[in-house]
């Protein structure tokens, strides 16, 4: 498909930041006069967004200039904006069969004033009314993960309307989410091909090879004119991932039986499922191979432990060591029940404050929660 058909997520972004030190030019062409030299990571907002170039403006003043859409990432922290697929209309009120206002244009980058049950609240050429949010595209569409401020980061299945639906069937209201992780390689159809073929409008679609190119001119005694190929606009596409790396978009299609991240300002974080694998980024994950292809409950504390299984890390994942002692969790439950378990399996992990730790323990006839210091070998018995 032509890139002109495809949305991707980084033309739904709002602020963004440069993968590495780049020039900002005066126009969008690669040989125009530069602007501004910027560092790598540097903030920027974008004004308008074409096939593959944008105008952006830094994030703390009036400079403005364009890059290639490429040499930026969104940012985890980033809600992005809406844009309609089609012509909609603007009306005075939030239900169907309210008055028109106006009607927008489709494909408007627009920034909501609010989220409401199916509609959007929004201000357009200083009118504001209510549209359908089931015409806007946003980040949502594009998103693996999802923060939400009591639930941490969650897997994201598919946005419904003004909801997300998360791995284990969850339904988070959009309004609640403050970020989002999003695959550079999935893209909406805006355009189709024909009505009868090929992937409807609002089809997502898997992008498995990026091309826009930068043409050259020659002139050679005797032919004329010779275009040729300079240079691929788009950066190159990383290596395939190694056997021990999968991506988040992969994992999904996996049972997952328990992920944990950091905190909001990073999707640095485990995922057990098939497996026990690390992530920096939140994009792609690598396997630990001291867990093999077992799965384990985990947990990152916010002290900055983590937790597989009864093993834990005081160096993000990159080593573990044993915390439990299994006899003195025997030991413990045999006190406060007065039944030696016969079998003892670690299914749960929380962090509570102050350094301290909460186990669930299935004994194969009850669950039993157990409380600790981190490092301490001493268990409390946790009873309803």
């Amino acid at each position: 498909m032509q890139s002109d058909q495809i949305l991707r997520d980084i033309q739904v972004a709002r602020f963004v930041e440069t993968k590495s030190a780049t020039s900002l030019l005066s126009l969008n062409r690669s040989d125009a006069p530069p602007v501004k030299n910027l560092g790598a990571k540097a903030p920027l907002e974008i004004v308008t967004v074409e096939d593959f170039w944008v105008r952006v403006k830094e994030k703390d003043s009036k400079v403005e200039g364009w890059l290639p859409l490429q040499s930026l990432q969104s940012r985890h922290d980033d809600l992005g904006i809406y844009t309609n697929l089609i012509d909609t209309y603007l009306r005075k009120d939030a239900s169907s069969s309210a008055k028109v206002v106006t009607t927008i244009p489709r494909l408007r980058r627009i920034v909501p004033l609010e989220i409401t049950k199916n509609f959007l609240k929004i201000q357009y050429e200083n009118q504001i009314g209510y549209a359908d949010i089931t015409h806007f595209v946003s980040r949502a569409d594009f998103a693996s993960l999802a923060y939400h401020p009591k639930k941490n980061w969650v897997t994201v299945l598919y946005r419904n309307n003004d909801v997300i639906i998360t791995q284990k069937g969850e339904t988070i209201p959009m309004k609640e989410i403050l970020g989002y992780v999003t695959n550079s390689h999935r893209g909406i159809v805006i355009r189709p091909d024909s009505a009868t073929y090929g992937p409807p409008l609002r089809a997502r679609v898997e992008i498995l090879k990026p091309e826009a190119h930068i043409w050259g001119i020659s002139k050679i005694d005797g032919h004329g004119e010779v275009w040729w190929k300079k240079k691929n606009l788009l950066l190159e596409e990383p290596e395939a991932p190694s056997k021990s790396t999968v991506t988040t978009d992969s994992l999904l299609k996996r049972e997952i039986y328990s992920i944990a991240f950091e905190n909001k300002n990073s999707v640095r974080g485990l995922v057990s499922s098939e497996g026990v694998y690390r992530t920096e980024d939140g994009l792609t994950w690598t396997q630990i191979p001291l867990f093999g292809k077992q799965n384990y409950p985990v947990s990152i504390h916010p002290n900055g432990t983590w937790f597989v299984g009864s093993y834990k890390s005081t160096n993000h994942g990159k080593s573990f060591e044993p915390f439990i002692r299994w006899d003195n969790i025997a030991q413990a439950i045999e006190a406060a029940y007065h039944s030696n378990p016969k079998i003892m399996r670690l299914t749960q992990i929380e962090a509570l404050p102050n350094s301290r730790i909460l186990i669930h323990v299935d004994t194969g006839v009850k669950q039993i929660k157990l409380r600790s210091l981190i490092g301490d070998l001493h268990w409390d018995v946790i009873k309803n």
